[in-house]
């Protein structure tokens, strides 16, 4: 008889009880293996080792180019811990969140897995123009690699991800990798008949409020904000009334964001801030789309969230992006080099067939609820590693 999965390891560097480590991942997933009704042990390693030479490394180099995290005593001795606790506790198998815990991990009876949306060399390489990777990295690339070949499985959140995986692991075949999306981690307190009523309200309402667009990031640059001024002003040049919300960074825009321009500047809005909350709510609920082309993307969990709203999201066909929003069918996907008037067109073609916009905005709340929620995650992790179990015991 195959084992079943029972009692899961999960091991971490993150906080999993902490909902505001690494964007809410580890919680929400601990949380859904949990309500999955798997027994989850959780190990966190103890704080990075302190070499000395790699202390010398670190006074040379500067601390961000150097991290403690990366250095092969550090991944040696979150080796030796976990291993412990494998042998301590005997769990079905082992759920690590990133590498850093299992690249020097030995062979074990036990099905190890690995989750993460991208891998790391994968991460580096595409957010290169924006972060600068540590000096390690080459070394802890081919690390992750000999151990994602020792593994029994990889998730990964997207297909371009898993795509990247077996280029840089060269892997045999793909037969360990497993497409695992990230879900939405800020989801509304609706049901989906409500959401979909708020869709038909926003429809009913396009003539007295004109075009709302929201756009919501950090990286001004990198999510492709000046790209999102740039559609708003195309639509207003052909003579709609439009308005592009802009929350989660202020960046200077000059007269357009003033009392007689087009752009509302709303700054940062916490989720666990009950009022900001409901502000960030309501711009989600009222506006058309969520614009936010980004040049670079590993997952794009905010392209989840819109559509937990039912609102179409908008975006560039980079990285993961594609295997997140469907084109014309839950969003819109544009070409990475495709111009504003080309953005501004499509908007404007959608939303002048009403009937379309609405099956698009209602197919973004049914693609979360399939597809991008994190309950949807753990029962796809889960099944990855019954599947191993069950080959395991022929």
């Amino acid at each position: 008889m195959p084992r079943q999965l029972k009692h899961l390891l999960l091991t971490t560097t993150e906080d999993p009880f902490n909902i505001k480590s690494w964007s809410g991942i580890p919680y929400s997933l601990r949380t859904a293996l949990e309500g999955q009704g798997y027994k989850v042990s959780v190990f966190i390693p103890p704080p990075p080792r302190r070499a000395p030479f790699d202390a010398l490394k670190r006074v040379l180099f500067g601390a961000r180019k150097f991290p403690l995290w990366i250095t092969k005593a550090t991944l040696q001795q979150n080796a030796r811990t976990l291993q412990a606790e494998i042998d301590r506790i005997q769990p079905d198998a082992v759920l690590s969140i990133s590498s850093q815990m299992v690249a020097y991990l030995a062979p074990s009876p036990i099905p190890v897995f690995l989750f993460s949306d991208a891998p790391y060399l994968a991460f580096c390489e595409t957010y290169a123009q924006w972060e600068t990777p540590p000096r390690r990295i080459q070394h802890f690339a081919a690390e992750e690699a000999q151990a994602a070949r020792r593994l029994d499985g990889l998730c990964f959140g997207s297909d371009w991800a898993c795509a990247e995986a077996k280029r840089l692991y060269n892997l045999p075949s793909a037969d360990t990798l497993h497409v695992t999306p990230l879900g939405a981690n800020w989801v509304p307190d609706l049901t989906q008949t409500e959401i979909f009523d708020r869709i038909d309200q926003r429809i009913a309402t396009l003539t007295n409020t004109g075009i709302e667009l929201l756009y919501l990031g950090k990286d001004w640059e990198r999510k492709g904000g000046p790209l999102a001024v740039e559609v708003a002003s195309q639509i207003r040049a052909a003579g709609h009334n439009v308005r592009l919300h802009v929350v989660g960074c202020r960046p200077e825009l000059g007269d357009i964001a003033g009392p007689d321009g087009f752009v509302t500047i709303h700054g940062p809005l916490y989720q666990n801030d009950p009022e900001q909350s409901a502000q960030l709510a309501e711009l989600f609920l009222q506006a058309h789309f969520l614009i936010v082309p980004t040049l670079a993307e590993c997952f794009g969990i905010v392209f989840a969230e819109a559509q937990a709203f039912g609102l179409p999201p908008i975006s560039r066909a980079v990285h993961a992006v594609p295997s997140i929003i469907r084109d014309d069918e839950t969003g819109l996907v544009l070409e990475r080099d495709a111009p504003a008037s080309q953005y501004a067109a499509r908007i404007l073609t959608l939303l002048a067939d009403s009937e379309h916009y609405r099956q698009v905005a209602r197919q973004a709340r049914l693609w979360f609820e399939l597809r991008l929620t994190w309950d949807r995650t753990a029962e796809s992790i889960g099944a990855a590693i019954q599947m191993r179990l069950n080959s395991s015991s022929h």
